[in-house]
Parts: structure tokens; C-alpha cells; sequence
């Protein structure tokens, strides 16, 4: 049963190819949302411009993911609330290391592309709001995350906190005990909503913490599927009547895809999968780098389609700066996580 590969994958301590696969996926909607959506792209591709539109499902799916994955790591290393600093200082050096050092570049090339291209203007820089960032210090103080891709760390340190503290709660194979954790988050959206704020998305997460549930055998295939099925139900309920947004549907569909991925494609793909490696590196940075990259050639191009060419040739640059990232940056930050 397919379901139950999941399951052999977790329990051998396997790779988990088609979580790696998916976070490839997610991260080019991401990018596709941001730099192939644009109006005067459509004579050349509209298809393709319809379709990134829909890029910002991307996060959802890496909501999904982290759902799924954070508390299966911290199960497989049979982590306790009595570790949770270590844990918290792990996290340190595993996400918030390349983060940082990714605000630093996106300086560095604001300051070149200022230089090269607009000398004669204002330096347009904010140094308060820049340091903010470091720590997510910007949301208290009402400032602008400098990188738009930024606020979706935010919510998921939130998370990873939120697992560290009630991984014992969310592992229980008591029911009541388990849904005490989920009442909790559920009741903070009556009065602290804000898509800053990870309860906000709990809903999305809740689809990965029930797989999670699966494969460690707290709970079992009815009630996987009856509590997916209510969770969608809910957010579904929560985004179109309580907040009147007309994602509703996009993102449910969003969220059925991705832990249906999880679950069924086995087959690892490897362009997926090198993407799917690289993928925190490319959400870093592909932001900053593409808008340094879009001005060397492509105010001069005025045909669409040698735009949207162009555009893809900035896109496989970016994957490239983005491995050479991963490898100086992200990788050893990988390797001195372990250490702490």
C-alpha cells in the first residue's frame, strides 16, 4: 500500500526524496511568483504568466512540508524538552547563519547595482531597518522585512518553537491529550490574527503534523484522512467567510498537492531533487540576485519574448549562484549544527 511506503522510508531512517523533490517545487512557484507574473510578459507566454500568478501557493507547500518534517527530525533524534536550548541554538546556526549572511548580500549588491546603475540618485537604504531584520526585530518595531521572502522565516521559527515545546503533546497517542495542543493554537486566531503569526497558518501545518502522526504510528489511516479532511474543511471555512479572501480554494488545492506528494511519488527526479537540496539557498537569495541581474541587459530588450528568454536565463544564474551559496554558506552552517 502506498501509504505505507511512508512509512518503511521513516522507520529505515531513509532520505525522504519526495520531501527534498517538493521543496524544489515549492521554491520555483516562489520564484515564478515574483519574476514571471508580470502583465508585459503576457503576449509572450500566457500560459506561463497565468500560471506563476499562482507561485504564491509555494508557501503553503513549504508549510506543509514543515509540518511534516520538523517533528519527525526532532522525533529520529529523540529530542525532550529538557534539550530545547540546544535545540533553540542548533536552529541558530542551521537557518538563522544563512539568513543573516543572505542580508548581507543582498546589501552588498544593492550597494553595486546603486553604483553602477543609479549614482546620481539617493542612496535608497534604511541601515535601522536592515539591522531590524537580524532576529525578526523589524515586526516589533513596525518595520518592512528588506526582502519580501523574508516573513515566511518568521512563521516558521514560530513553528519550530512551537514543536520544540509540545512535541511531547502532539507524539501522545491520547487523543485528548494530543488535541489539547491544537485547541490552544486554534483559539489565539479569535483574537491575535496576522499572517506574520504562525497560528494563523496552524491549519496548513496541521495537514503535515497529522502525516507526521501517520508514519510514527500514533495514529492510523482513518483518522490521518478524517482529520486532514476537517482541517481543510475549516481553513477553507476560515479564509473565504471569516476573512473573505478568494485563495481559499487555490490553497486547499495547494495543500491536498503537497502531502499527496509526500505520500505517493516515489520515483526521485534528480533535477527536483538537486533543487530541492538547494532550495533554502534560492529562497535566500533569489530576491536580491535576480534584481541585480535583471538591469544588466534587460532594459535594452523591448520584445517579450526575448524578455521571458531572458528572464529564464536569469532564473538558471540564479540557481547557480544559489549552489555556490549553498556550498560556502548554508552547507557549513549545516555542518557546525551538528557540532552545537
Amino acid at each position: 500500500m502506498k501509504f505505507e511506503s511512508l512509512r518503511e522510508q521513516v522507520s529505515n531512517k531513509s532520505q525522504i526524496h519526495s520531501v527534498q523533490m517538493l521543496r524544489g517545487i515549492a521554491c520555483l512557484a516562489v520564484y515564478f511568483v515574483h519574476f514571471f507574473s508580470e502583465q508585459k510578459l503576457l503576449s509572450a507566454s500566457k500560459l506561463l504568466v497565468k500560471a506563476s500568478e499562482y507561485g504564491y501557493l509555494g508557501v503553503q507547500v513549504f508549510f506543509v512540508i514543515s509540518g511534516f518534517i520538523i517533528p519527525l527530525s526532532m522525533y529520529r533524534n529523540k529530542y525532550d524538552i529538557q534539550n530545547f536550548g540546544n535545540l533553540f541554538k542548533r536552529r541558530l546556526v542551521r537557518i538563522e547563519l544563512p539568513y543573516v549572511a543572505s542580508i548581507a548580500l543582498l546589501v552588498l549588491l544593492k550597494l553595486i547595482t546603486h553604483f553602477v546603475y543609479e549614482a546620481s540618485q539617493r542612496l535608497d537604504i534604511d541601515w535601522s531597518t536592515v539591522l531590524l531584520n537580524i532576529g525578526y526585530l523589524n515586526v516589533f518595531w513596525g518595520k518592512e522585512f528588506i526582502n519580501h521572502a523574508y516573513w515566511t522565516l518568521f512563521v516558521e521559527l514560530q513553528f519550530y518553537l512551537y514543536i520544540g515545546l509540545f512535541l511531547g503533546l502532539i507524539t501522545n497517542k491520547n487523543f485528548w491529550i494530543r488535541h489539547v495542543a491544537y485547541l490552544l493554537l486554534f483559539g489565539l486566531n479569535y483574537w491575535w490574527v496576522g499572517s506574520l503569526f504562525f497560528h494563523s497558518h496552524i491549519l496548513i501545518f496541521m495537514v503535515g503534523i497529522f502525516a507526521f502522526q501517520y508514519v510514527i504510528k500514533v495514529i492510523e489511516l482513518p483518522e490521518l484522512l478524517i482529520s486532514s479532511a476537517f482541517v481543510l474543511i475549516l481553513n477553507y471555512y476560515w479564509l473565504s467567510q471569516i476573512l473573505h479572501l478568494d485563495t481559499a480554494i487555490p490553497i486547499t488545492l495547494a495543500t491536498i498537492f503537497a502531502i499527496s506528494f509526500i505520500f505517493f511519488i516515489k520515483k526521485q527526479i534528480s533535477v527536483l531533487d538537486f533543487l530541492g537540496k538547494i532550495s533554502f539557498s534560492l529562497y535566500l537569495i533569489h530576491v536580491p540576485v535576480t534584481v541585480a541581474l535583471l538591469p544588466i541587459l534587460e532594459p535594452y530588450i523591448h520584445r517579450p519574448s526575448l524578455i521571458l528568454v531572458y528572464r529564464i536565463g536569469v532564473l538558471i544564474s540564479t540557481i547557480g549562484i544559489a549552489y555556490i551559496y549553498y556550498r560556502i554558506i548554508e552547507k557549513p552552517a549545516m555542518s557546525l549544527s551538528r557540532k552545537v
